[in-house]
């Protein structure tokens, strides 16, 4: 089977636990203008045969070390699910990981399987997350919710200036989180633009002029999470 891959390489700690290999899949159901890996946008990158990969992964095993394993990120991983199932299913021995948008409907197929479970809950607004990501929130919130009863994930919101971090979405995001079984935690990533050339390099126009977070604001969403005891992390 085809697995279309723009990116690889190691990373520590900061795309699941331990040193972990990173798979950059191709592909993605969202245009988040803010987005870090605009190449990753299409089904671009290049193509491999699972078997390639398997035995990629069976090499690198040494390279796992400190609970590390293997991630598969995007663009959106789970639009190449039944890729990505063959994988982990000839190798029940590795750590895997995912990072997800969980607006697709393979994505609990492909979480189910994973050690790591890592989700983008980007607004709880469901015209606001439409309009400016394609993003479907019932999606989004029935996936977390289904994945939720059964494995510890990690939620990071991407914190937008103008997007997502008014009262309104504040009190929102308190409401989806304090209805969930509380088998999650929450990680803020504030706005940055470490993309933002990527873009250009792309010829492609970078559309958010004023997304960067005061530290007074992530302060309040911080204090609030915290005060409906809503686990928050830094990392």
């Amino acid at each position: 089977m085809k697995i279309y891959i723009f990116e690889k390489g190691f990373n520590y700690s900061q795309d699941g636990p331990g040193n972990r290999l990173i798979y950059h899949l191709s592909g993605c159901n969202m245009f988040c203008p803010w987005c870090s890996n605009p190449e990753g946008m299409t089904k671009s990158g290049i193509e491999y045969e699972t078997d390639e990969i398997i035995r990629e992964i069976r090499s690198s095993v040494p390279m796992f070390f400190d609970g590390g394993g293997v991630t598969f990120t995007g663009g959106e991983c789970t639009l190449q699910s039944k890729a990505i199932c063959e994988i982990i299913d000839a190798l029940p021995e590795i750590d895997f990981c995912i990072e997800s948008n969980a607006d697709t409907f393979d994505f609990l197929s492909v979480a189910q399987k994973c050690n790591t479970v890592i989700v983008d809950f980007k607004s709880p607004d469901m015209d606001k997350l439409l309009s400016v990501t394609g993003g479907n929130i019932i999606t989004i919130e029935n996936n977390i919710r289904q994945i939720e009863k059964s494995k510890y994930i990690h939620i990071r919101i991407p914190l937008i200036h103008n997007f997502n971090d008014d009262e309104l979405s504040l009190d929102r995001f308190i409401d989806f989180f304090t209805s969930l079984n509380g088998n999650f935690d929450v990680e803020l990533l504030p706005y940055h633009e470490y993309g933002k050339e990527k873009w250009l390099n792309l010829v492609k126009e970078y559309t958010v002029k004023d997304g960067f977070v005061k530290k007074e604001t992530i302060k309040k969403f911080v204090n609030k999470f915290n005060e409906n005891s809503i686990k928050v992390i830094k990392t």
